[in-house]
């Protein structure tokens, strides 16, 4: 015997007739159970109503079934590639933040540097009173953006945050709440106690 699953149609013609006249006529009575007749009248249509709409959700699933398959067929179908493309953006994104890294505690060496060699004529100006007259800057400015002959990228300096002794977190950024936490540190850059705060940079790439 062929085993034929209810579709919606058919649910529907079977709670138009088993259950909703009932539930109209016992709207009239508010649905107030005042008899042990009602109260074994109510069970009956509860399980009759449940019965309907577990077939229905059944049903549901059922008929969606093929379309998720499809769904997921399509997803295969583009996974290798999209994977491939994936890695290899990850590979080149990391060289980008990698080198931009490099070239700003470069930059910073060298004013460092600069500073230091400029300190005594600093002082020497102070304890003399001449104007001290600062040379051009031998360091230049990192940008944070890179343009190439197709492509430009922003370079995207941001924080990770991990809560890593709840308990020292000040209360009024408790639960604690990673909302505030990252709010507070991106209006005053200073440690908070209980996080741990790792800088973390992305690019952002626009073709064309």
């Amino acid at each position: 015997m062929i085993d034929v699953k209810p579709n919606l149609q058919t649910l529907v013609r079977r709670a138009e007739d088993q259950f909703f006249p009932w539930i109209t006529k016992w709207s009239v009575e508010s649905l107030v159970i005042q008899t042990d007749e009602q109260l074994k009248n109510a069970n009956d249509l509860l399980g009759i109503g449940k019965a309907i709409h577990r077939d229905l959700e059944e049903a549901r699933k059922e008929e969606k079934r093929p379309i998720l398959e499809q769904a997921e067929a399509v997803d295969d179908k583009y996974k290798p590639i999209k994977n491939r493309i994936a890695l290899g953006v990850s590979l080149i994104d990391k060289a980008v933040l990698t080198y931009h890294d490099k070239k700003k505690k470069e930059a910073d060496a060298l004013l460092l540097m600069q500073m230091q060699e400029e300190a005594p004529k600093m002082a020497e100006c102070r304890t003399t009173g001449e104007v001290y007259e600062a040379p051009e800057a031998i360091v230049k400015p990192v940008t944070n953006s890179v343009r190439g002959n197709m492509s430009s990228t922003a370079i995207i300096e941001g924080y990770e945050y991990e809560i890593i002794d709840p308990d020292a977190v000040p209360r009024e950024l408790c639960s604690p709440d990673l909302k505030k936490i990252k709010a507070k540190h991106k209006y005053d850059k200073l440690p908070i106690p209980g996080v741990l705060i790792t800088a973390k940079s992305h690019t952002s790439t626009r073709l064309g």
